[in-house]
């Protein structure tokens, strides 16, 4: 069991990296386009710099950032409803978790499967981004990756519930 913790927990480090790494490029690549449109603007045109696929780089980088994320935290993920489960015993709201977690085991599953799909058909068929006519299959494959990795930390973290019995309880840290 501690080995899937362990497992979990890098896939949890890893997921964080990326998506902090895909925050970081939205970030910079806003500021350049805004900076850029600006002096654009200041020059009167005759500056004419500006950030081709603006809109497409931070799009792509947002869902990665968002895949990241869901998998990253994807044990602090269920809304708590007070008035439903304040009352209930710790051990129910632990197997409701873990129906949850295997709920998101499955949806990692289908994203997985779907995107690779997509990814095999972007290959066949030359789908390219719009602005930057760039192939959809890393962006497929990236999207795909990040999803089997939602797949397995939910996968993990249902086990981890199902056999101890413990998970994150927002209710309990006051989060």
């Amino acid at each position: 069991m501690a080995y899937l913790v362990k497992i979990s927990t890098f896939i949890s480090r890893l997921c964080q990296l990326i998506g902090g790494i895909s925050l970081i490029i939205i970030v910079l690549t806003t500021m350049l386009d805004v900076t850029a449109r600006y002096i654009f603007k200041l020059t009167g045109g005759e500056f004419g710099f500006t950030v081709k696929g603006s809109v497409e780089i931070v799009s792509y980088f947002m869902l990665f950032a968002l895949l990241a994320a869901f998998a990253a935290f994807v044990e602090r993920s269920q809304i708590i409803v007070d008035v439903f489960t304040q009352k209930m015993p710790k051990s129910i709201k632990g197997y409701m978790m873990g129906v949850f977690m295997l709920g998101f085991f499955i949806i990692g599953i289908v994203f997985a499967w779907g995107l690779f799909e997509s990814a095999v058909d972007a290959i066949e068929f030359g789908k390219v981004t719009q602005d930057l006519r760039v192939s959809m299959m890393p962006i497929y494959l990236v999207s795909a990756f990040l999803s089997a990795l939602l797949a397995i930390r939910s996968l993990i973290e249902s086990i981890n519930i199902f056999k101890t019995g413990e998970f994150f309880d927002a209710e309990e840290t006051g989060a």
